[in-house]
């Protein structure tokens, strides 16, 4: 029965059951202040306040701006008395009958006590054992509720607002309002009237019941209604989500289709291009035989005659063998250094006295240079080749057919005797 509307106020760590059950009171509370009149129903919110005195009921809590009506029971009628307690309760909006009894001071005991922070697990059945040392009453005989006002965890203490009335006081009201048709929610005390939740001293058993079926199921009801309507804003988006995957199926299948033909259309293009640069690459990597000849006749000097110049392969490189003669043959290594065609030129064998008078014979040994590869073709520049490959020039209309004219046909003139021809050199 215990209610703990500080919540949000204390600055203590209480245990983590206790925490979340007076969360869960305050909320409720909170949220039963906001509900319209004609949803006050939900939760037992906003029941109507009654005073039982000297036999006269007082609406002390209507939801009207009315004054306070009074009903003098005692001078009615029982049949009357029902009547009298309708009409009162239908004119602040109660058609059913729900009221709750509030005592007077005279009537409850409210006050605080201190108790260790370790009891505030067990309050319930603590304060029963100490109601005889706290109050003047024994725990049999008054009801009672509760509820913790401020924590100190400096010195582990809680201080409790208790408030109490004798049970044969409250068992008498109650069965009178009974009598008179009213159904009972609870029992506060005048003091506690205006908290936002009052202290109820009604035990839960005794307390009225709903007497509609409608009503019993209709918290049910709605948590069935929260959870569904929870479970399609869930599943709704993920539904609207498939919706659009399937829609987008077909075109994915498309882009797909389109995306494996290009993807072939490339791969055939990367492997001709590579073909190309292959071949391209093999023919223009190494120089050819002639232009070690004329590399060759350019570098040697007018005073040198070859003889015999071979080319052949060593290994990864070509090498070039000049057999000849000079005026000096130790001026041709440096003539070969400065070749664009030729590298590492060495003398070959020994330099011996040739043919002519004031020459030498000579061998000498080079190597090719690496020829520079021509830039290789991107498949960029092949792709947009292809259309002009693809297609043929157009056709030129043939000309008309003409007379063609008479030509003489040229007689040679007689060849000449061939002249004998001197050594092969440089020049």
């Amino acid at each position: 029965m215990s209610t703990s509307s500080d919540f949000l106020s204390s600055s203590s760590h209480p245990p983590l059951r206790q925490r979340v059950s007076a969360f869960w009171r305050w909320w409720t509370q909170e949220l039963r202040q906001l509900l319209p009149d004609r949803l006050s129903s939900l939760g037992g919110g906003r029941v109507p306040l009654v005073q039982l005195r000297n036999g006269d009921v007082t609406l002390i809590d209507a939801r009207t701006t009315t004054p306070p009506a009074i009903v003098a029971m005692d001078t009615l009628e029982p049949v009357a008395q029902r009547s009298a307690m309708r009409q009162l309760l239908s004119n602040v909006g109660e058609t059913r009958g729900r009221v709750r009894l509030v005592l007077s001071r005279e009537e409850a005991l409210v006050r605080r006590v201190t108790l260790p922070g370790a009891t505030e697990e067990n309050l319930q059945q603590v304060l029963g054992f100490e109601m005889d040392r706290l109050t003047p009453f024994k725990a049999e005989d008054v009801y009672f509720d509760y509820r913790v006002v401020a924590r100190d965890p400096a010195t582990g203490q809680i201080q409790v607002q208790v408030a109490l009335a004798r049970r044969d006081l409250v068992d008498a009201k109650v069965e009178k309002l009974r009598g008179w048709g009213a159904n009972v929610q609870g029992v506060t005390v005048q003091d506690d009237v205006s908290h936002a939740a009052p202290l109820d001293l009604l035990p839960h058993e005794m307390r009225g019941q709903e007497e509609s079926a409608r009503d019993r199921y209709l918290v049910p009801a709605l948590a069935i209604l929260v959870v569904f309507l929870l479970a399609v804003a869930l599943l709704y988006p993920v539904y609207l989500k498939r919706e659009v995957v399937i829609g987008l199926n077909p075109q994915l299948a498309k882009a797909k289709q389109e995306a494996e033909a290009t993807d072939v259309v490339r791969t055939s293009l990367e492997r001709q291009v590579t073909d190309y640069n292959f071949l391209a690459a093999r023919k223009q990597g190494s120089w050819p035989a002639l232009a070690f000849v004329e590399e060759v006749s350019r570098l040697l000097p007018d005073n040198t005659w070859v003889n015999q110049m071979d080319v052949k392969t060593v290994g990864k490189t070509r090498e070039i063998q000049v057999t000849g003669e000079t005026a000096s043959a130790s001026k041709l290594i440096e003539i070969f250094e400065g070749s664009n065609v030729l590298q590492n030129a060495t003398p070959k064998g020994a330099v011996t006295r040739g043919s002519l008078p004031g020459t030498e014979r000579f061998m000498i040994v080079a190597e090719a240079k690496p020829r520079p590869l021509p830039p290789q073709r991107s498949l960029i520049e092949v792709a947009e080749a292809l259309p002009a490959m693809a297609s043929p020039p157009p056709a030129q209309p043939a000309p008309p057919p003409e007379a063609e004219p008479a030509v003489a046909t040229p007689v040679a003139p007689p060849k000449a005797a061939p002249k004998a021809q001197p050594a092969v050199r440089g020049r």
